[in-house]
């Protein structure tokens, strides 16, 4: 490797940032800090060049325990140790990697988690290079059964990324697994899997049945919502793909079950050494885009660039890295789009191999603004290749990890965000799919509107981002409204005026009511309701909030009464209230009229009696 140019990439990028510091907009910008030892996480990548695995290594966040932090997953150690680290709420790190039950795996690559079996624990799937990917088993206390034999699963290609995705929305999670035939000898042939979740703790491999056993040398499989119908469509990250014989990266939309090819008709079938993927509205226009990173050679149909397709709402894409300044000529491997400043448009982290790390601070208009160094992100002189975010600390910023080689894995804990305004979401989801994997949020305030979706692996490379969605706020106090779309639009739900600087669940319309989450709602759920109405609407309190106006009043009152009660007199269409809507149904009904819903004293008749029960018992 040629240290000398990263060295003199330093250089030359420090001289750049400081001459910018007199750009009003970036003068008080306050840097990362790198903190991985001294909160905990010590674990040593391996040197360059790599003895074991090929390309890098994978690290991340989940949420292993579900307590409401994330905790850190890596790979890389010579050793072939997976290191699994419990976040103590405070941000700090124990080390749970030693007895907890994951084999040594020489091989390993990539991870992704998703919970596989619904029992509310995130379980893990790890990928290796011509070794067998494991499946692991999350007992909730940071000990793993291995049960990959008995799922049915196997991958013994050589294994990159991998992704959680329900993608025939049957209720439980599928598992796609990127390979890349010919990196070693004996994975030529074996190409992308794609492994249904047959409900029963076995997985199919139904990749050729649907057109998906891509033999790309895919490094990255997004699962997005590209075209916003509902489902989630793939786009592959395959590397090499304008030379004979490779494919270029392919894009698979998603009609229902039935996936068809429409990389060159979207414009987003490039062919160029195509490794990490980006997904996100970087352009804020409610449409997801794609950056890749590339190597630096001229022989490329587009010159080596970092490609950046934004997403025009059409089912096109136009490259617009230039425009964007983001047109890099630095061979790179991971990327990721977040909201590092809390400001309300995405940033972008970037990878490289030969020269520092770059970091692209988007302002909302173009072009971005490169601050690695001046956000001392620039991370070592190493191969750097994946980067994750989540909010480690728990104070409405995020902060990243970064993995490079011959170096312990590095934490950058987020000083900047905590200057603005910001607001974090999670999603309630079903039995087979808890964490609402493949979901999208979007939040409208004075400002605009965001748009998120949850990604489980298949957002960067090699590692994932933590599930939680978090939006910069900027100087907006409260998010005006909230649109909660679960995947396939199986649930939506709105809700309004929600409150700045905190973290709130988002519950669909069957969970509302059911405070203690046992699948009921009694008696017990009424009394945690009782003490929600005391204190105020605030989070803990989300599913008591019927009508989505994030107000616990009497409407939520009458409503969780009449589903613990049964429903009160004169409330004709089962909604928990006494309205205009129940009069306008009894007055239809007006006169005699035997078994109609609105003759509430059952005489028969439809008359003033029954008026006079359903006032009684009026709303307000």
């Amino acid at each position: 490797m040629d240290s000398s140019r990263r060295t003199t990439g330093h250089v030359l990028i420090a001289i750049l940032a400081t001459a910018c510091l007199v750009h009003p907009a970036m003068s008080q910008l306050s840097p990362f800090t790198e903190e991985a030892v001294a909160r905990g996480l010590v674990y040593q990548i391996q040197d360059y060049p790599q003895t074991e695995g090929i390309y890098g290594f994978g690290a991340g966040f989940s949420d292993l325990d579900s307590d409401g932090d994330p905790d850190v997953i890596v790979v890389g150690r010579e050793d072939g140790t997976v290191g699994i680290f419990e976040n103590d709420g405070t941000g700090h790190f124990i080390d749970r990697s030693v007895g907890s039950g994951i084999p040594t795996l020489s091989e390993a690559s990539a991870f992704a988690c998703g919970d596989m079996d619904a029992d509310g624990d995130p379980d893990l799937y790890l990928t290796q290079i011509g070794m067998p990917d494991k499946l692991l088993m999350n007992n909730g206390d940071f000990t793993f059964i291995d049960v990959t034999r008995s799922s049915g699963i196997i991958a013994d290609g050589a294994g990159k990324d991998a992704a959680w995705v329900d993608y025939d929305l049957d209720g439980d999670l599928d598992l796609y697994v990127c390979n890349y035939p010919g990196a070693i000898a004996g994975t030529e042939g074996i190409g992308n899997q794609f492994w249904n979740n047959n409900g029963d703790g076995t997985f199919t491999d139904i990749a050729p049945a649907l057109g998906l056993d891509s033999l790309g040398l895919t490094f990255v499989a997004a699962w997005t919502d590209y075209d916003r119908d509902g489902d989630l469509d793939l786009y592959l990250s395959n590397d090499r793909g304008f030379l004979f014989g490779n494919p270029p990266n392919e894009l698979f939309r998603n009609d229902g079950g039935v996936f068809v090819d429409v990389s060159e008709s979207s414009g987003a079938g490039l062919a160029l050494f195509s490794m990490g993927l980006a997904v996100g509205d970087f352009d804020r226009n409610g449409w997801p885009d794609f950056y890749m990173t590339n190597i630096a050679s001229s022989n490329q149909p587009n010159k080596g660039i970092n490609p950046l397709l934004l997403n025009q709402g059409d089912g096109t894409f136009i490259e617009s890295a230039a425009d964007w300044g983001v047109e890099t000529h630095i061979t790179g491997w991971g990327s990721v789009f977040y909201d590092l400043t809390n400001n309300g448009h995405l940033d972008l982290y970037v990878n490289n191999m030969f020269e520092p790390n770059s970091l692209y601070l988007n302002s909302g208009s173009q072009p971005t603004f490169e601050a690695a160094a001046m956000m001392n992100v620039l991370a070592s002189d190493q191969p750097s290749y994946c980067a994750s975010v989540g909010d480690i600390d728990l104070d409405g910023d995020l902060d990243m990890i970064n993995s490079d080689l011959e170096g312990n894995i590095q934490m950058y804990i987020n000083h900047e965000g905590q200057n603005r305004n910001w607001i974090k979401l999670r999603m309630a989801g079903f039995q087979g799919n808890p964490e609402a994997i493949g979901s999208r949020i979007e939040i409208d305030t004075t400002t605009g509107v965001q748009q998120r979706e949850i990604f489980a692996g298949g957002n960067g490379y090699l590692g994932q981002n933590e599930l939680v969605r978090h939006f910069g706020l900027d100087d907006q106090i409260r998010v005006e409204s909230v649109t909660a779309t679960w995947p396939g639009g199986s649930s939506t739900r709105v809700l309004q005026n929600l409150p700045a600087n905190m973290t709130w669940t988002i519950y669909p319309e069957e969970q509302l009511g059911d405070g203690n989450h046992d699948g009921q709602v009694d008696q017990e759920d009424l009394d945690i309701f009782n003490d929600c109405y005391a204190s105020g609407f605030a989070p803990g309190c989300e599913m008591m909030d019927f009508d989505g106006n994030c107000i616990i009043d009497e409407i939520d009152h009458a409503k969780i009464e009449s589903m613990v009660d049964g429903p009160a007199t004169g409330d004709l269409d089962g909604d928990g209230l006494v309205n205009s809507v129940d009069l306008g149904i009894l007055l239809a009904a007006w006169g005699a009229n035997p078994g109609s819903v609105a003759d509430i004293d059952l005489d028969g008749f439809v008359l003033g009696t029954d008026l006079g029960l359903l006032l009684a018992n009026w709303t307000r």
